[in-house]
């Protein structure tokens, strides 16, 4: 097992970030550099490292895994509701936080200054083991920072989407945040991405640690935009992977409860509950779920960049996107 260590940021690299990030600004170890991978996480991860790194693993866990803004949502509910004999009711009742733990929650408490729901108070990594199986889980870290033994033991989702609609996404992610808010625009974000500095990142290393494992017998692996184009086969596969029989009208129920307009209005998976008050009223969670919103964004000098990183990391190893 590869030791993790937690190292800090260099002073060029904080000083970009100070500029940009209002936590960095409030306290300039608000993130480390985790290796192996020089994975960016919050400073707080230090403390919870062993912990994951030596998680208790159990054979009936399931578990979405993605990075940020790459159809997270959009994944859980689908294999929450599939897994639950699409129970739409309890689905509706109780909000996807609560079906469907982050595991990595405790990374963001210390920048959180809003009320969170009381769920999310305390020792989340110890409320997380104390529940009943089957646990939901849901994560953004990489593979490497997991127990050896996760892949072989429990069923994983992952879902991927193209880097270009990815990082809009991200931008106006991470400028919704009221406790983490980044004050500068697409083009300082975009910077930040391409030079592994946003959280999560390197974005196109954690998509190669999966693509190379896209034939394991435990990993179910979806695109973002085959879900788009197609919501309906990306059902049957995921019954498939599960073991369930859904009818064609079944089908139909869920595709149209998973639809992006039924999403962003449902108040159960939309994140919009005044007692979670962690994002600006003048955005949205679920912002538009579109492919090729890049373009509204990327001026040909980004575009030419992103393209060359792709053909760098994606085109050896096979994989491709849709990019609109």
């Amino acid at each position: 097992m590869a030791s993790i260590t937690c190292q800090p940021l260099s002073d060029e690299e904080i000083a970009r970030l100070v500029l940009l990030q209002t936590v960095v600004a409030e306290n300039r170890k608000s993130f480390i550099r985790i290796k192996p991978g020089n994975i960016i996480l919050p400073a707080a991860f230090e403390k919870v490292k062993d912990s994951i790194k030596n998680w208790h693993v159990r054979e009936d866990d399931i578990y979405v895994l993605t990075f940020p803004k790459s159809g997270t949502t959009w994944t859980q509910e689908l294999v929450w509701l599939l897994q639950n004999d699409c129970n739409f009711e309890i689905a509706k009742a109780k909000t996807l936080d609560e079906r469907f733990p982050f595991m990595d929650f405790p990374l963001f408490v210390g920048f959180i200054k809003s009320d969170i729901p009381q769920f999310l108070k305390g020792d989340m990594l110890a409320m997380l083991e104390a529940l009943p199986s089957p646990r939901f889980l849901k994560s953004h870290l990489h593979f490497g920072l997991f127990p050896d033994d996760l892949m072989e033991k429990c069923k994983i989702f992952m879902c991927l989407r193209n880097p270009k609609d990815t990082v809009v996404s991200y931008y106006h992610h991470v400028k919704l945040s009221k406790d983490n808010a980044f004050i500068g625009d697409f083009p300082a974000f975009f910077d930040l991405f391409m030079d592994d500095l946003t959280v999560y990142s390197p974005y196109f290393e954690y998509i190669k640690e999966v693509w190379q494992r896209r034939n394991h017998p435990n990993m179910c692996l979806l695109f973002f935009e085959d879900m788009k184009k197609d919501l309906g086969a990306s059902v049957r596969k995921v019954a498939k992977f599960l073991g369930k029989e859904v009818t064609d009208a079944k089908v139909e129920e869920l595709v149209d409860h998973l639809s992006f307009d039924s999403m962003k209005s449902n108040p159960a998976v939309n994140k919009e509950d005044a007692n979670v008050n962690m994002f600006k009223e003048d955005g949205h969670f679920m912002r538009k779920g579109k492919i090729g919103d890049w373009k509204n964004y990327f001026t040909d000098e980004m575009n030419k960049r992103m393209d060359e990183a792709i053909r760098t990391h994606f085109t050896s190893v096979g994989l491709e996107f849709q990019y609109e």
